[in-house]
């Protein structure tokens, strides 16, 4: 689906927004650092290599690509619009920055749960991007669905309520004609499977 023009309070452009699950990703991926980290040293160091790696590199990576024009203004406010657009390039920044962070943070002995997290976050972003190149589906419910299973391992059952912004967030993208309802099931449907392959493996 195309997305059509939304005024910018319109609600499901707010939600779509707050949500932004690039923003949410690193939110959590550095809580769950915290929670597990026995010492500020170790915290600093995951931190400092999340931060580099999922967040200053790729920034540096798109804004090179979008370097000229009009464009290059645009992701200024929204990075995310240029991923959305070049599917392939997400598969890029997997394998050159998300591999190569993770790989770091093994040496490092970082916990399982924040390697298990990370692991799903990539190969579910991976498996979204592949899609993308033949059907459209939804990384935004994908990324946030993975990181609902994941919140509510780390910090409790009682989190699984947060599955609730799971259909607030597919309603906010259907109203922004951004995804149909097949792709939005498509993009939760995927993450579940890629999680629970995860969480097994790592078991």
């Amino acid at each position: 689906m195309n997305g059509k023009a939304t005024p910018s309070g319109d609600p499901a452009r707010v939600i779509s927004r707050s949500t932004n699950p690039c923003i949410l990703s690193m939110l959590v991926l550095l809580s769950i650092a915290y929670t597990e980290s026995g010492n500020v040293r170790a915290l600093v160091g995951w931190g400092t290599i999340l931060l580099l790696f999922l967040v200053v590199l790729p920034l540096v990576y798109v804004y090179m690509r979008m370097s000229t024009g009009r464009s290059a203004i645009k992701l200024l406010a929204d990075p995310t619009i240029f991923l959305k657009q070049h599917p392939r390039d997400i598969l890029i920044l997997g394998v050159l920055f998300g591999l190569p962070c993770l790989v770091i943070l093994a040496f490092l002995e970082a916990p399982s749960l924040l390697l298990c997290t990370l692991v799903a976050l990539l190969v579910g972003s991976l498996v979204v991007a592949l899609s993308n190149i033949f059907y459209r589906v939804s990384y935004h419910l994908a990324a946030v669905t993975i990181l609902v299973i994941m919140a509510a391992l780390a910090w409790g059952r009682i989190l699984l309520v947060l599955f609730a912004v799971i259909p607030v967030i597919s309603w906010a993208k259907y109203r922004l004609h951004e995804h149909d309802a097949a792709q939005l099931a498509t993009g939760v449907a995927l993450s579940v499977a890629v999680t629970v392959t995860t969480l097994y493996l790592f078991g």
